[in-house]
């Protein structure tokens, strides 16, 4: 008996023996298809392990997205669909009915300056004008338009609080741009009106964020007359589009950038009446999509009719990283893990931490949603984001699909591989921002395809525009993210030497401009470059003065002299497939700031509805007789500088053939808020996100 038992516990040692090597084998010669081969030292049985529980996470992150959405419809409001189909091929989508759409009116568009606003012109202004009689003039009228561009054009207050900011010469609202557009005013957080803007355009966005949280540009209401031709026909709702949404371009930066204002405005004020249930909500929605997107091709519900593969997008493999359907010049992406996006999302959820832990410390779950989110893409881009160049070593890449695919270049639009250090990216994998460095040397170099140089200018342009033009956003993205010594005190010169030749005698910034002819330029309308611009001299101020005052060339007034003998125009875009309305040419008025049906009682030809205040004329932007600091004709209010009579306050009339259908910070306060300055009347005791 003893020794059949013997025999028998031998014969069970032999099967789990064979059966423990099997399984060994089949692990070795068989490794996960999506895992990535070029990285041997990834152990097969941890990265299937991890990715399973990674896999539940997005699935789990997707039925809460579900949630949330449906938590916040209306009784009126129609079912989501998540599904793509024959008549709605572009999801998730929400069909909207223009009879139970609650469109908020507009009280007014801003014309009357903040007088912060108009103080800090003056100041600056002062300080250029000192330095240098001709170039100080010069750069006072940049300034002065540029820092006021967003206010006096782009911006509308609403009656529900919130506030609407165009883009510029295209009359939408993309969560991108409008953040962007208002960074320059948050030092002037303690201006009432400043206040109401800017927390009024955080809680347009959560609104926005609610129509759908992968779309990028939104609308007040459909513009179904001329010169739009915006409707609810198969041909809008097919691409995702509905009352509110205009463009369904999933852009992961889009997402980042709402909570880089909210934290802005937040660490800079330390105000918290824009931050209630709202706003959490929102910001939840936020986090559970960049999950879902951590595994696109096997999760994410996301489609859309101008991406390939059946609307989905070519195949992604598992990196920690989120993926991204569009680059922030709405161009679609390569490969679909877009780095500087990546980047930038490191960097937000990080400050995202610091606000939830502050204002709703009992969202135990959202902060370990957001931790684990952060340290996933932190690791993603640095075991898939980064390649070798056979000059620069070890750089990031612009994009990857996880497998062994890289796009090695740079775009002018931000974020970008050049911005990385402006939003202050750092990672414990490279502290000593090496990788930063040979990075920021290649997208500086021809060796980046999108880097031009010719007779005026050199810098990086974008696959959204000509060859050979470059971005005025990517010039002065080289400023911000200077470290300026005796170094590099001359490339800071350049930078300010080829913008001063770029305005072309608009005194503004434009989306992109001809190397070789300055007065070749797209887009003469785009408050985002704007106030980049403006937050590019504010931060670096000083040495402005001091280029002004010793070392700005003497013949640069010659050399501008000699553009102005080139024929002048305004250049085509190039045609894309990134999805942008394809009557986006219709939509561009020559005469009016924005269309005169986002509110009836707009007129085509008026700033401001002419009913809302009788002294407004429908010819006038703006009677004298409103206010005596602003006038017609002149750019700022002239109170700013009396010597700037003859700047114009918005660009002259173009040719609206010339618009092709695509569109395209400073340091914060560092106290932490003990308690809220302003205390919001929500209670967040009790706030619930599920």
């Amino acid at each position: 008996m003893r020794k059949s038992y013997v025999r028998l516990k031998f014969l069970y040692i032999i099967i789990a023996m064979s059966f423990i090597l099997n399984t060994i084998s089949i692990a070795y010669f068989f490794p996960p298809l999506s895992s990535d081969l070029k990285h041997s030292t990834v152990n097969s049985r941890t990265w299937n392990a991890n990715i399973l529980s990674t896999i539940e996470r997005s699935t789990k992150a997707l039925e809460k997205l579900k949630r949330l959405l449906s938590n916040v419809m209306s009784p009126n409001d129609q079912p989501w669909i998540w599904i793509s189909t024959g008549e709605y091929p572009s999801v998730p989508y929400q069909p909207t009915k223009l009879l139970n759409e609650h469109i908020p009116r507009t009280l007014y568009n801003v014309t009357k300056l903040p007088k912060s606003v108009i103080n800090e012109v003056n100041r600056v202004c002062k300080r250029l004008k000192q330095c240098d009689k001709a170039g100080g003039e010069i750069w006072c009228k940049l300034f002065q338009k540029t820092y006021v561009n967003t206010l006096e054009t782009t911006t509308t207050l609403l009656d529900d609080n919130s506030t609407y900011i165009i883009t510029g010469d295209i009359d939408l609202m993309w969560l991108r741009d409008s953040s962007a557009q208002v960074h320059q005013y948050l030092p002037l957080w303690n201006d009432s009106d400043i206040q109401r803007i800017i927390e009024g355009l955080i809680r347009r966005q959560i609104q926005f964020i609610y129509s759908n949280p992968y779309g990028s540009a939104f609308r007040l209401k459909l513009r179904p007359n001329p010169p739009s031709d915006d409707s609810l026909l198969p041909i809008h709702t097919r691409k995702g589009r509905n009352i509110h949404v205009a463009m369904h371009n999933y852009e992961l930066d889009s997402l980042c950038y709402h909570i880089r204002l909210s934290y802005s405005w937040w660490k800079q004020s330390q105000r918290t009446h824009a931050f209630d249930h709202q706003w959490l909500v929102a910001i939840s929605m936020i986090i559970q999509v960049m999950i879902i997107e951590q595994h696109h091709t096997q999760i994410s519900p996301y489609r859309y009719t101008e991406l390939q593969n059946n609307y989905q997008g070519i195949p992604v493999a598992y990196t920690g990283m989120t993926w991204s359907g569009f680059r922030p010049s709405d161009d679609p992406t390569t490969y679909g893990y877009l780095i500087p996006s990546n980047m930038m999302a490191s960097v937000i959820l990080e400050q995202l931490t610091e606000m939830i832990i502050n204002l709703f410390p009992e969202q135990i779950q959202l902060l370990q949603q957001i931790a684990q989110l952060r340290a996933d893409i932190l690791s993603g881009l640095n075991t898939y984001g980064v390649t070798d160049h056979p000059k620069y070593g070890k750089i990031y890449a612009y994009e990857t699909d996880g497998f062994s695919k890289y796009l090695l270049v740079d775009d002018a639009n931000v974020p970008s591989l050049l911005s990385a250090s402006y939003f202050d990216f750092k990672t414990p994998y490279d502290p000593s921002n090496k990788l930063i460095q040979s990075t920021r040397q290649f997208v500086l170099s021809k060796n980046n395809t999108l880097f031009f140089e010719g007779k005026y200018a050199s810098g990086i342009g974008s696959q959204h525009t000509q060859a050979r033009y470059v971005w005025p956003m990517a010039i002065i993205m080289e400023g911000l993210t200077m470290i300026i010594d005796n170094k590099t005190k001359i490339d800071l010169d350049y930078v300010w030497e080829r913008l001063e030749v770029s305005h072309a005698d608009t005194f503004a910034m434009h989306e992109s401009f001809n190397v070789d002819n300055p007065k070749q330029f797209s887009r003469p309308w785009f408050a985002w470059v704007n106030s980049l611009f403006s937050e590019l001299i504010l931060t670096h101020l000083d040495h402005l003065e001091e280029w002004l005052r010793y070392r700005r060339p003497a013949n640069l007034d010659q050399r501008l002299s000699n553009i102005n003998q080139q024929p002048s125009n305004i250049v085509p875009r190039l045609p894309t497939t990134s999805g942008r309305p394809s009557n986006i040419d219709s939509q561009l008025s020559n005469t009016s700031r924005r269309p005169s049906n986002i509110d009836p009682q707009l007129s085509n030809i008026s700033r401001r509805p002419s009913n809302i205040d009788p002294q407004l004329s429908n010819t006038s932007q703006r009677p004298p007789n409103l206010d005596p600091q602003l006038s017609n004709t002149s750019g700022p209010p002239s109170n700013i500088d009396p010597q700037l009579s003859n700047t114009s306050r918005r660009l002259s009339a173009v040719d609206p053939r010339s618009f092709n259908k695509d569109r395209h910070p400073s340091n914060t306060d560092p106290r932490l808020p003990n308690k809220d300055r302003h205390p919001s009347n929500t209670d967040r005791r009790s706030s619930n996100i599920d």
